[in-house]
């Protein structure tokens, strides 16, 4: 009867469990030396893509309307009022438009209107506890503001707070894409601080990435590690013999 070689039912094993978990295995170890890197990388507060982002379930858009007037770009991104690309003001969504009054800039946010001076500093919020109207969407003619509620358009006084019915002929800007730079620019800031690529790393190395299935198997692969360092002890010394 052939005797059996335990020698080589250790290398068998040895080998059968290296190959199940070699690619987790291999994220560990790629993933463990840009973890150790990761500030000479400049990694670590570096916000990850806006692909990588909307995966995570952040609210990262991937286009963005906006109003262009008088040479400048005005839009709305995680209620927050951009001009050009500059954060400026908090501004409840949606943006309705914007339209120049009296030498103010008066921004439809929601369901208040903003009043900006000429160095786009707040003078005054108008909403519904001032008597304003639910609008759709605003705009001027060569007297003043326009509103327009749906159904009805009116003229509005910002400065008697009093609203009246218009007809006439008036001026409303349309929503159109950003320029490409531009849009670029904001939603790259849409990303939350807290995904960064180290976060995105540190997810990886841990398995977190796919949930509890993939922290289970970079336990396994880490526990097949340990069982691989000692059936590799096992046969070399064995061999030695």
């Amino acid at each position: 009867m052939k005797k059996r070689n335990p020698t080589r039912q250790w290398r068998r094993w040895h080998r059968w469990l290296g190959l199940a978990v070699a690619l987790p295995v291999l994220v560990l170890s790629i993933t463990g030396v840009m973890l150790n890197h990761i500030e000479s990388l400049g990694w670590s507060s570096k916000p990850m893509s806006p692909l990588l982002a909307r995966w995570y379930g952040a609210p990262v858009p991937s286009d963005i309307r906006g109003y262009f007037l008088e040479g400048q770009w005005y839009a709305e991104l995680n209620e927050r009022l951009y001009v050009d690309g500059a954060d400026t003001l908090h501004c409840t969504p949606p943006l309705h438009g914007v339209a120049r009054h009296n030498g103010l800039l008066i921004v439809g946010c929601g369901q208040e209107l903003m009043l900006l001076d000429g160095n786009g500093q707040l003078v005054e919020r108008i909403g519904k506890a001032y008597g304003l109207p639910v609008f759709e969407n605003l705009g001027s003619d060569d007297t003043g503001l326009i509103l327009d509620t749906g159904d009805a358009l009116l003229r509005y006084d910002v400065d008697q707070l009093m609203a009246s019915p218009y007809q006439g002929d008036w001026q409303q800007l349309d929503a159109r894409p950003l320029p490409n730079g531009l849009e670029k620019a904001l939603i790259d800031q849409s990303v939350p601080p807290s995904l960064t690529w180290q976060r995105l790393l540190l997810d990886l190395h841990a398995g977190r990435i796919a949930g509890l299935a993939g922290q289970l198997v970079m336990d396994f692969a880490a526990l097949v590690l340990t069982i691989l360092a000692i059936t590799g002890t096992v046969i070399w010394s064995r061999s030695r013999r």
